[in-house]
């Protein structure tokens, strides 16, 4: 198996404008609790990125960050932490380094975004925060549904305008050898159409590809 082949179960989650940004230790502390026992079942230690902005502008150092109270502290906005500027987080199961070791991807992704950083300031928002977690199908079904629970648990306390999933591989053959789409690129530039995804409906022609609508 190649390492764009796995096939895996993709969550989307479209947090409302007003929800408690998920970046917040108290939404975080939860929600990451609720997965602790799928990063269990990978074949490694997870990994996790987070990209922030200090006051000036200047990007704010954590150093390695893993799935434990510890580095979720480092990153995860408090009272004391208003001033910083979270813009996205992603976290890999096991590590990128051990995915890349072992050409194979990960057992479990998870990608969240700021959307009220990723486009023109002040714009009125149909959504604040997306949410993109992957989960390789060969983890078995079970895996996928404690997912699925975890995040539909997640979506009712943020008042989630779109919650939905798909089955795809983690990325898709390129003629000039590799792959492209891959799930890691979907948070940004994989989601929706060209054209502004808070100017238009959220329908099915506002995504670039298909998701079937979860109830929550």
């Amino acid at each position: 198996m190649t390492f764009f082949s796995r096939e895996y179960e993709v969550f989307l989650l479209l947090a409302a404008p007003d929800a408690a940004p998920l970046w917040n230790a108290a939404q975080w502390t939860p929600f990451a609790a609720s997965l602790d026992g799928l990063i269990a079942q990978t074949r490694g230690k997870a990994g996790v990125r987070s990209h922030q902005y200090n006051p000036k502008g200047k990007p704010i150092a954590f150093g390695r960050l893993g799935w434990d109270a510890k580095s979720h502290a480092k990153w995860t906005h408090t009272a004391a932490t208003t001033q910083a500027r979270f813009m996205t987080l992603e976290a890999w199961a096991p590590t990128w380094a051990l995915c890349e070791k072992d050409d194979q991807a990960p057992d479990l992704f998870l990608a969240l975004a700021n959307e009220s950083l990723l486009g023109l300031a002040g714009k009125p928002l149909q959504f604040g925060q997306r949410l993109v977690c992957a989960i390789a199908t060969d983890m078995g079904p079970e895996a996928a549904a404690t997912l699925q629970a975890a995040l539909a648990q997640l979506a009712a306390q943020q008042d989630a305008v779109v919650f939905a999933r798909t089955r795809r591989q983690w990325g898709r053959a390129s003629p000039y050898g590799g792959f492209t789409g891959a799930i890691q690129d979907m948070l940004i530039g994989g989601l929706f159409q060209p054209d502004d995804p808070h100017a238009r409906p959220l329908d099915a022609a506002t995504f670039r590809e298909p998701w079937t609508r979860i109830s929550n």
